[in-house]
């Protein structure tokens, strides 16, 4: 009962992930992110544990295809696992365990792959497709990795979404969304942990943060000379 997309940015070098679910605090256990190196997701039966060892490997150097098979191999519930990995060249890995309820899978599109499970019907990742690569909010295109993201779980949800074990439609409760770029301190990282329109409100907590991000990394770097937040915020608008 989760759908998600991962992305990147060929021309900026980001990498990005979007997860939207019935469960609660999704941020906290099926995405992870390296920028630079790779974003995964560890879903359906959620073990955060796999897509941890995935990036520890991966960062250490390993080889991508022998480090997801290895993650799975340490795993002693596969089958109940969703695992996806997409790596800064867009290449992707993936695994959805043979004890995954239906509607489940993924599907690859340009920059972007859709992945889920519980799905209420096929159309679910291919409306999350289309959503990543011609994003639409009321028909003003968004370019940003960040809102391409945004637009596939609208298009996911307005697809029909997630669905529970009796068939029926289950709303999001929590969503989250992380977009990494190389040479940041950290990545924008937003969570709705607890909404019964989780992505909704996911998208009004990115606008608000979004303008703040390249303050908080000037505030990691060098606080020395920053205006207010405030202050910040008004210089954007002048």
């Amino acid at each position: 009962m989760t759908f998600t997309i991962l992305g990147r940015d060929p021309e900026t070098g980001e990498l990005g992930i979007a997860v939207a679910t019935y469960s609660l605090a999704v941020g906290a256990t099926c995405p992870r992110i390296l920028p630079g190196i790779a974003v995964a997701t560890a879903q359906a039966s959620t073990n955060p544990a796999i897509a941890e060892e995935i990036m520890e490997l991966l960062e250490d150097g390993n080889d991508p295809l022998e480090t997801f098979i290895r993650a799975l191999a340490n795993d002693e519930h596969p089958e109940f696992r969703q695992v996806a990995v997409m790596l800064p060249d867009g290449d992707t890995l993936v695994h959805s365990g043979i004890n995954i309820k239906p509607i489940s899978g993924h599907l690859n599109g340009d920059n972007c792959t859709a992945v889920g499970n519980f799905l209420t019907n096929d159309e679910v990742l291919s409306a999350m497709v289309a959503g990543f690569q011609i994003p639409t909010t009321e028909n003003k295109a968004y370019l940003t990795l960040a809102n391409r993201l945004l637009s596939a779980l609208h298009s996911g949800k307005e697809a029909g979404g997630q669905s529970g074990i009796d068939g029926l439609h289950l709303n999001e409760r929590s969503a989250c969304l992380i977009v990494g770029t190389p040479g940041e301190k950290f990545p924008v990282d937003i969570r709705i942990d607890a909404s019964e329109d989780a992505i909704t409100d996911l998208r009004s907590a990115y606008e608000k943060y979004s303008p703040m991000h390249q303050f908080y990394l000037h505030r990691a770097e060098n606080p020395t000379n920053l205006p207010s937040q405030d202050d910040w915020v008004k210089s954007l608008d002048s």
